[in-house]
């Protein structure tokens, strides 16, 4: 398979409990007449999920015993590997993590050189329960770094939720991430067009919460004209990715480089920075839009952290 024909690729996240079994289900049954493989990750030594999967799937591979974006990270670059060695290869990979997942960790594997060789990432889908998602973001951090690194966020087990709350938790995770597309869903039945890719607008500064927010989790829009040392930007991030992962969650925005007439497309999640020409800028003065989404971020903390990779003052 050549790099222009990759193999694409779907991530399931979500906490234990949230229905990550019954909507991949429901994804596998609306993709007959493909060929599929499933990687299973499990932490215990038996993955009891796995058995649970009664779609129709050409191949499964079960990962137990630790998790893949730790542990058993070499493991899934084995089998992603081991893929490629099929006479047939796949048409789509779904990846299912464990309920305690940094998802951003994974993600971060398919923008190694080697991976985006052969592999797409086409989604990131995190699924939440209605009824206690709130509670786990207070529980287990994972839960907000897995909504925080989603493309798509699946609102499941909405049936015994009423229409204010369901509004309700809808606003808050579009507060933790407004670059995700959010849907809904009673018993994990979802459709594919929602795995679709969406560029969905950078949220303005005058978004605010509409009410108390029941997390910690949430967004900074940086914004400036002033142009980047593109090493030195580079420098900074990755620097503040690797020593603060449990604070910093995701990034994405464009930047504007110095010296230079190209857009830069910046996207991190994780330990894991991309940085990547997006063509030239539409603009004749253009202006850095960067979204930071994490754990009690602050503006003013994010400006003097990009400070000094500006480079040209106006």
């Amino acid at each position: 398979m050549e790099r222009d024909n990759p193999i694409k690729v779907y991530i399931i996240t979500g906490f234990l409990g949230a229905g990550k079994t019954t909507i991949l289900n429901s994804l596998l049954q609306q993709f007959t007449g493909s060929r599929n493989i499933v990687i299973e990750n499990e932490v215990g030594k038996v993955n009891i999920d796995a058995g649970l999967i009664d779609a129709k799937i050409d191949q499964l591979y079960e990962l137990t015993g630790g998790c893949i974006c730790c542990s058993l990270d070499n493991d899934l670059l084995e089998v992603l590997g081991n893929i490629l060695g099929q006479e047939q290869r796949p048409d789509h990979v779904f990846i299912e993590t464990t309920g305690i997942a940094d998802a951003g960790n994974i993600i971060g594997m398919f923008h190694l050189p080697d991976v985006q060789r052969h592999y797409k990432l086409e989604s990131t889908v995190c699924v939440v329960d209605a009824e206690n998602i709130f509670e786990r973001l207070q529980q287990a951090p994972e839960t907000g770094k897995q909504v925080a690194a989603a493309d798509v966020i699946i609102i499941n087990k909405i049936q015994q939720l009423p229409v204010p709350q369901l509004v309700y938790l809808s606003q808050q995770l579009e507060q933790m991430n407004p670059l995700a597309f959010i849907t809904t869903s009673e018993t994990g039945t979802v459709s594919r067009k929602d795995l679709q890719f969406r560029e969905k607008p950078f949220p303005g500064k005058e978004a605010v919460a509409p009410v108390k927010q029941p997390h910690k989790i949430n967004t900074v829009l940086f914004e400036s004209p002033i142009a980047f040392d593109l090493n030195m930007f580079v420098f900074v991030l990755d620097f503040y990715c690797n020593a603060y992962p449990d604070q910093l969650y995701r990034i994405k925005g464009y930047i504007r480089a110095y010296n230079s007439k190209e857009k830069m497309l910046v996207q991190s999640t994780g330990r894991y920075l991309h940085i990547v020409p997006a063509g030239e800028w539409e603009d004749a003065n253009p202006s850095s839009t960067l979204v930071f989404i994490g754990r009690a971020l602050k503006s003013a903390t994010i400006q003097r952290m990009l400070a000094p990779a500006q480079k040209e003052k106006v």
